[in-house]
Formats: C-alpha cells, sequence, structure tokens
C-alpha cells in the first residue's frame, strides 16, 4: 500500500510516495529529470511578436528537461521553429523539438487544429522515434487527437511513452474517459506499457467534475494522476486543476512524488494556464 504524506512549502505542495521500487536511492546511482506541461495559450504569429512574452516562455520552458506544450496556433506552422532558435539562442541547451502534424484532422474537428510540440533536452533524452497522432478515425473520440512519441533516458534503465492532449472543454468528460484507449493503443504500438499522458485536460470546475475521476477505467489504481485535484493550475481567480499528468505501468515506480505547478507569472498575455511539472528518479545502467 501506498502510505503518502503532504507538507506544504512556500509556493510548492510536495507528496512523497514512501513505499515504492526507489524508496532507497542510495543504494543505486540515481538521475532525476524534470517533465512539464504547459498550455500556451493560443501560440501563433502575434504571440511569437511580443517580444516581451516570447522571451518570459523562453525563461520558463529552459526549466525543464521535457516539455510538452499545447495550443500552437499558425496555419503556417513557422512560430514553433522560431520559438526553438529564440530557445536555443538564450539558452545554455540546445534543445531539440518534436512537432505534430496538426491535430483536428477529422472534418468536424478542422475549425480547432492545433499542434503539439515536445522539446527536449537531447543530453538528457534520446527519441526512438518522431512521434504520431493516434488515429481517431474510427470512434472520432477527440477534437484534437492526442501525439504520442517514444523516449528514452540516456544511460538509464528507463524508456517511455510520452502523448499530450488538449480537450474540447465541452467534450472534457467524454474525452478524458476515451484516453483509456489512447493507453491501451499506445502501449501495444510502442511494446511499451509504460505510457505517460500530459496536457490540458479541462478536468475540473466547469467541464469535468474531479470527483468522478476514480469513476473512469483511467482512475483505476492501474494509473497514477500525479498533479492532484487540490492543484490550481489557472490564472483566473477560481482554483481549477485544469492540467494534468497521468501515469501507468513501471514509470510510476520512478515518479518520486515530486510535483508542482510553476505560478511565476500573472501576465495572461503569456497563458492562461501555469505549467505543470514532476520529477522523475532513474536508476542509471
Amino acid at each position: 500500500m501506498l502510505i503518502l504524506s503532504m507538507a506544504i512549502l512556500p509556493g510548492c505542495t510536495e507528496i512523497r510516495f514512501k513505499d515504492n521500487n526507489i524508496q532507497n536511492e542510495e543504494q543505486y546511482n540515481t538521475t532525476k529529470i524534470s517533465v512539464a506541461s504547459f498550455n500556451i495559450k493560443i501560440f501563433g504569429k502575434t504571440k511569437a511578436s511580443n517580444d516581451t512574452v516570447m522571451a518570459s516562455l523562453v525563461e520558463i520552458v529552459s526549466k525543464y528537461d521535457i516539455i510538452a506544450i499545447q495550443e500552437i496556433k499558425d496555419i503556417d506552422q513557422e512560430v514553433p521553429y522560431e520559438f526553438l532558435e529564440l530557445l536555443n539562442n538564450n539558452s545554455s541547451i540546445q534543445f531539440e523539438m518534436l512537432l505534430s502534424e496538426r491535430s483536428g484532422s477529422q472534418e468536424d474537428d478542422r475549425s480547432s487544429q492545433e499542434q503539439y510540440a515536445i522539446l527536449y533536452n537531447p543530453e538528457l533524452i534520446s527519441v526512438m522515434d518522431n512521434g504520431t497522432l493516434f488515429n481517431d478515425s474510427v470512434n472520432d473520440s477527440f477534437q484534437r487527437e492526442p501525439f504520442l512519441a517514444h523516449l528514452s533516458v540516456k544511460n538509464t534503465t528507463l524508456d517511455f511513452v510520452l502523448g499530450v492532449i488538449h480537450t474540447k472543454p465541452a467534450a472534457a468528460e467524454d474525452e478524458i474517459a476515451a484516453l483509456i484507449d489512447v493507453f491501451n493503443w499506445s502501449a501495444e504500438y510502442y511494446d511499451d506499457e509504460d505510457v505517460m499522458i500530459v496536457g490540458d485536460y479541462n478536468a475540473d470546475c466547469s467541464y469535468f467534475d474531479e470527483d468522478d475521476i476514480f469513476e473512469l477505467e483511467i482512475g483505476s489504481a492501474e494509473f497514477l494522476w500525479a498533479i492532484p485535484n487540490e492543484a490550481d493550475t489557472n490564472l483566473a481567480s477560481s482554483n481549477c486543476t485544469y492540467d494534468r499528468m497521468v501515469l501507468t505501468g513501471d514509470i510510476i515506480d520512478n515518479f518520486n512524488g515530486t510535483w508542482g505547478v510553476d505560478n511565476t507569472f500573472s501576465e495572461k498575455s503569456i497563458s492562461d494556464h501555469w505549467p505543470v511539472w514532476i520529477e522523475l528518479v532513474i536508476r542509471i545502467d
């Protein structure tokens, strides 16, 4: 049984899992990586032309080893490359990027197309494929199909599938429930049961009753919701846990219980969401 202890720290809530496979870290050589998710509201040409906002985004994104970005809205698909160049010109780390096709491929979804990006530190992370959008053509469960990629942490025992989702707010309940199909498909497609799907789930307030999580298949004991219901992930005055990071498989044992909401900015010109992040501890080969 997992025994939880909670401590409220300045600017951060920390949960420690006391009974897991990495509880005695001193027995092994380990490394830590940070994985984040960030809905950068309407990340298109207008935002990209604002030097102040872009400088803030560079500062925010460069904190993490892996960060999944949602709501890229540039029909010419130039903004993500411009941002990557700006990031690398202002960081000691030369990030690399996996960029999805424009999601929303079904006829009824094309008015809401967006791209996802996964930015990562190549000194720590290897990519095992270029990523793919989930094939949603049969059930049309998602307004914007999730993007999935297979990653590994260099010189360690861990590889895993990282998925990114931005649900349709009005259909959040149905889309969150449908993520079980994405988890199952990902495990089979990549032959890897270590799967993490992050993003703007719209999983709270008027869009979704967070008390219903345990009624979902991805609310069962096989899954870990690393960003808990008490987290506030949006800049509005209401406390809403829209943004989530859900894990399944042995990668749960690599989560050391440390998570956070990066609420270091208050300007909605940057975004109306704060990034959320977790820390993984991985045994070195």
